[in-house]
């Protein structure tokens, strides 16, 4: 099974060095020696946002999870590092106009031209050896049903592992994201024909060659060697087919250990695959090692002549003292159970195409490692046996003889890691193939931005006026129209989203105001009552009306409107004063009379036909609206709240409420947006709520609704987030005083520090100057400059403006 000399009488080839035997169940790799593996991918929590008590319970939970394993279990952690360099390509997207699929191109291109974008990722191999089978006839004594007393040894085993490996599994899954690695069916030749891929198997080709590409599986998945199809060349500097294979030994261990104390080789900007490998030593094997490691430093205290003539000197190694009573505490540990023992082997392993750069590799992340404690040599001799070593499955080569226990163990793999966000938009609604809302490139580590997490992308946005929100807003309505039918609603204040909305031709609302299109703008918010839903709500906005003048509303009160509302249903007048005529209670009439043509709000709200038209993209600007107070401004947001929910019919959209305090302060609205973010994610809409009033969201009562039903945060730099009062709102929507720190010292205007259950990251937004010009220029002068041109040169008002910002890039 190693050597089929039969059929190839040549001298054994790197296959043979290999120990991979079968596939036998999804997910489960049986080894050369009988042995069985299985792996994941996982991602723990962000390094930089999580404070030392955070990074120390991490290490705890891990280690208790790890003392469980003992002899004939290894375990190997893969932290890999890639380059990157795909942004979503054009052909994912759907933007439907010039504009957006500009600002996309430009993103694309900046994140394209700058270098040194690197991604980590984490596997965790689990390897286990089985005992040899004893061929005594115990087991029919054991079991008293027949189908154990009849299962062959290896079902026994494998079923063993299965069971295993799903407790760690669950184990893990409490403590960090974690992902099987299995077998995906992909069906061929129009569905004819499947065709079978395996991750683990991908992963192993990645760890032998350096090249990271689907692996597809033969009919019988046996005699797998075939996997190490590439050429080795042995030697000082071992040749891995056309690529030099370098090999970075991590040999002296510090005097203690803390949790992420390795953490920095996660920020280095070059491709490489960090190897530590642990094989578990049961508590009694431990001990027996650890005693002969004690007596081997109690012969070393008193001299030679001293134990030999039986003499007493002064003569005492102090070192071989304390290493005594070092070895003593471990043995006290290994009886505890508290922590298991074992043999750790960590490796660091570059590729590069140049003999001369892979030194210079190898030599940097030697002195980073040296750096930070550690002793580090670059392998020569041993280079082949350490990269066999550093294989998923490998039990045998380079074994390092210093036993450590898990607790150092848990502090000395990769767990934290730099997130990077999710490659496909997570949200199950949308196509499976989907790209994330927006990528930037935020340092050596790339970042996606997806607002959904699963299927919620309810969104709490919060900081100071003036630290980029207004921008944010805009570029993530602008990248949400890269998904096919996505619209957007937005409420904005102060037109910090119009260049945008005009830019894409979209229906641009000043609701109150003496001008432009808020001036023709009229409501007939009882036109529509062709369904008993449409005529309840008629009645319910009627009763708001109603009530906003001060008259209670009595259960006649009630009856007259739903009267009237019926009867309304069957005629052709529908506007306000055609109630107004019909409903027979005077008190009714007085109270309404504000809203018709005679008073203040009938422009508004009294029209005969609805001017309002609802398309892929659309801004309210509410600011003149809510200086009108109360009385005015509920009437016609909840008007606009129910033709929105009436446009919300399974395609992707988007609710920006800009300046989210105004409404969070008022009970109807309140309601509204609790009912919003409890129902819309059905409708597969997200409603994003920006606040620079941290106060008014405290004060709301829906702040423990706010923090469930958001699971995304987005927070703007504040420098006064330290200080008491503010402080405290940060600590309430579970922010710990690491994170607090990094909002408190991020750039305005620049940086962004995203929460979310899949992770947490301080980004920069990287806007380039076409971007800015659309989502960024929100000052006075530019959008009295942007409407000269919109009535000067109608819809190609963009080409002009990129002109006078000298960008000639509009096509």
């Amino acid at each position: 099974m190693v050597a089929l000399r039969s059929l190839r009488p040549s001298a054994p080839s790197f296959a043979d060095l290999v120990p991979y035997a079968g596939l036998v169940d999804n997910g489960i790799i049986l080894l050369k020696d009988g042995s069985l593996m299985a792996g994941w991918y996982f991602a723990g929590p962000d390094s930089e946002s999580a404070t030392d008590f955070e990074r120390n319970d991490l290490s705890r939970q891990i280690n208790t999870i790890l003392s469980r394993l003992g002899s004939g279990w290894m375990i190997q952690v893969e932290a890999v590092r890639i380059p990157t360099t795909d942004y979503p390509s054009a052909e994912r997207s759907h933007f439907p106009d010039a504009v957006t699929r500009m600002i996309d191109d430009e993103r694309r291109k900046h994140f394209e031209q700058e270098r040194g974008h690197f991604e980590s990722r984490h596997a965790l191999v689990l390897t286990y050896r089985p005992p040899e089978r004893r061929r005594s006839g115990v087991t029919r004594y054991i079991y008293s049903d027949t189908e154990s007393r009849t299962a062959t040894y290896a079902d026994t085993v494998l079923d063993s592992f299965r069971r295993s490996t799903r407790e760690i599994e669950q184990y893990l899954g409490n403590v960090i994201s974690i992902e099987r690695m299995r077998t995906r069916e992909v069906p061929e030749g129009g569905g004819t024909r499947i065709a079978r891929y395996d991750e683990l198997f991908q992963f192993i080709r990645f760890c032998i060659t350096g090249e990271n590409h689907p692996v597809r599986l033969p009919e019988i998945p046996m005699y797998l060697d075939w996997l190490a199809t590439a050429e080795l060349e042995h030697g000082l500097t071992p040749k891995v087919e056309s690529r030099f294979l370098g090999v970075i030994a991590i040999d002296g261990l510090p005097a203690e250990s803390w949790p992420g104390i390795l953490n920095s080789l996660d920020l280095l900007p070059l491709t490489y695959r960090w190897s530590s490998r642990f094989i578990f030593l049961d508590a009694e094997e431990a001990k027996q090692r650890l005693e002969r490691t004690r007596k081997k430093w109690q012969q070393k205290v008193r001299p030679f002549f001293d134990q030999l003539f039986q003499t007493q000197s002064r003569s005492v190694d102090q070192d071989a003292m304390a290493m005594v009573a070092e070895t003593e505490d471990a043995i006290a540990e290994a009886s505890s159970q508290l922590v298991a023992y074992g043999y750790y082997t960590p490796m660091i392993i570059l590729f590069d195409e140049s003999r001369e750069n892979l030194a210079n590799k190898t030599e940097s992340v030697r002195r980073l490692i040296q750096a930070e404690g550690f002793g580090a040599r670059i392998e020569t001799l041993n280079a082949t046996d350490a990269f066999l070593g550093s294989l998923p499955g490998n039990w045998y080569c380079n074994i390092r003889e210093p036993l450590i226990n898990t607790r150092n163990l848990a502090d000395l793999i990769p767990l934290n890691s730099v997130w990077s966000g999710s490659p496909l938009a997570p949200c199950p609604f949308y196509p499976p193939d989907a790209p994330p809302l927006t990528q930037v490139a935020s340092g050596s580590s790339p970042f996606r931005l997806n607002l959904h997490v699963d299927d919620v992308g309810h969104t709490l946005i919060f900081g100071p006026t003036g630290s980029g929100k207004s921008t944010l807003l805009a570029l993530i309505a602008a990248q949400f129209r890269r998904y096919k039918g996505a619209q957007v609603f937005a409420f904005d204040k102060g037109n910090s989203i119009l260049p945008l909305t005009l830019a894409v031709d979209g229906n641009h609302y000043e609701i109150g105001g003496e001008a432009g299109e808020g001036a023709k703008l009229a409501f007939c918010p009882l036109s529509d009552l062709s369904t008993d839903i449409d005529r309840a709500w008629a009645s319910e906005w009627i009763e708001t009306l109603v009530s906003l003048q001060g008259v209670t509303v009595t259960p006649d009160h009630r009856n007259a409107i739903s009267r009237q509302i019926g009867l309304m249903a069957g005629a052709p007048g529908r506007s306000l004063s055609d109630f107004v005529s019909g409903v027979q209670m005077r008190e009714i009439k007085d109270a309404l009379h504000h809203y018709t043509v005679d008073g203040h709000m009938g422009q508004l709200l009294d029209a005969e036909q609805d001017s309002l038209t609802l398309g892929q993209f659309q801004c309210f600007e509410i600011e003149q609206l809510m200086n009108m107070g109360e009385r005015n401004l509920v009437p016609v947001l909840t008007y606009l709240f129910r033709r929105i929910e009436k446009r919300l019919t399974g395609a992707p959209s988007l609710i920006i409420l800009d300046e989210a305090w105004l409404m969070l302060g008022h009970p109807v609205f309140r309601d509204k947006i609790r009912e919003w973010l409890k129902v819309l994610r059905k409708a597969n809409c997200a409603v994003v709520l920006a606040t620079q009033s941290i106060s008014d969201a405290e004060r709301s009562g829906i702040i423990d609704v706010l923090k469930e039903s958001c699971p995304t945060k987005i927070c703007l730099p504040n420098g006064a987030a330290r200080e008491s009062g503010t402080r405290e709102f940060y600590e309430r929507i579970g922010f710990n005083p690491r994170q607090i720190e990094i909002v408190a010292a991020a750039i305005p205007k620049r940086e962004y520090y995203v929460t979310s259950p899949d992770g947490r990251r301080l980004f920069d937004m990287a806007l380039g100057p076409l971007t800015l010009s659309f989502v960024g220029a929100s000052g006075k002068a530019d959008l009295a400059r942007i409407r000269e041109l919109l009535s000067t040169y109608g819809k190609d008002w963009p080409t002009q403006w990129l002109n006078e910002r000298g960008i000639n890039r509009y096509a």
